[in-house]
C-alpha cells in the first residue's frame, strides 16, 4: 500500500517532525484587555478611597472620591463625600492597556488601562495621564486602583511606580490606593 501526501499535509508533517508538537513550557503569556466584554470597560460609576486599606487612605495625593462617566469623563474630589472638587468633568481618550512591569506575567490580570486628557477645566491638568487597574470584584462592591500624573509625566512613568518609588521611603505608597464602589469599605 502506498501513502501519498498532498503538499500542505506533507508540509505540516515535516513541521511536526522538525519542530515538534509544542508544549506549554516556555509559552509566552500575552496580556489581555481587562473588562473587554464589560460596557465602558467597567470605567463607569463612583468610587471612594477605602479607609480600611493600609496603603495611605488619607494621603493627600489620593483623591477621596472619583466619578467615572462611561470611560470618557472623570471628576476627582479631595473628600470621600465629593464636596471639595480637585477637577471636574475632565475629558479623556482611552489609549489602550499595558501589563504591569512588576507583577505581569506572574499575575496575568495585572494590566492597567491608560487614559489621556483631551479636555477639561481647572485642575484637570494635574490628572493629564491616568492609569487604572479597572474596577473588578464580586457583586455590587467593586474595587480598583488608580495612578495619575500631569503633562510632564507619562504612561511609562506611572506604570514604573510598580517597581517602587524611592521618594516614598516609608511604607506608605499612595500609588497603590484602593477605591471601592462609592461608600463601601474593606473592598480589597
Amino acid at each position: 500500500m502506498t501513502l501519498r501526501l498532498t503538499g500542505a499535509l506533507c508540509g505540516a508533517l515535516v513541521s511536526v517532525v522538525l519542530l515538534g508538537c509544542g508544549n506549554d513550557e516556555g509559552d509566552e503569556v500575552v496580556a489581555e484587555e481587562p473588562n473587554k466584554d464589560v460596557p465602558y470597560l467597567g470605567v463607569d460609576g463612583e468610587f471612594t478611597s477605602d479607609p480600611l486599606a493600609v496603603e495611605c487612605p488619607d494621603d493627600p495625593r489620593n483623591p477621596g472620591r472619583i466619578v467615572l462617566e462611561q470611560g470618557r469623563e472623570f471628576s476627582f474630589y479631595s473628600d470621600r463625600e465629593g464636596t471639595t472638587p480637585l477637577a471636574e468633568a475632565c475629558g479623556y481618550a482611552y489609549e489602550g492597556f499595558a501589563p504591569d512591569p512588576h507583577y505581569f506575567p506572574e499575575s496575568p490580570e495585572s494590566v492597567w488601562l491608560q487614559f489621556a486628557l483631551t479636555s477639561g477645566g481647572e485642575g484637570c491638568e494635574t490628572f493629564h495621564y491616568v492609569v487604572m487597574r479597572p474596577p473588578h470584584g464580586d457583586g455590587a462592591v467593586k474595587h480598583m486602583h488608580l495612578r495619575y500624573g500631569d503633562a510632564e509625566s507619562s504612561f511609562a512613568a506611572l506604570l514604573g511606580m510598580s517597581d517602587g518609588d524611592e521618594n516614598d521611603a516609608d511604607e506608605c505608597n499612595p500609588w497603590w490606593s484602593v477605591y471601592c464602589s462609592a461608600g463601601s469599605e474593606g473592598c480589597d
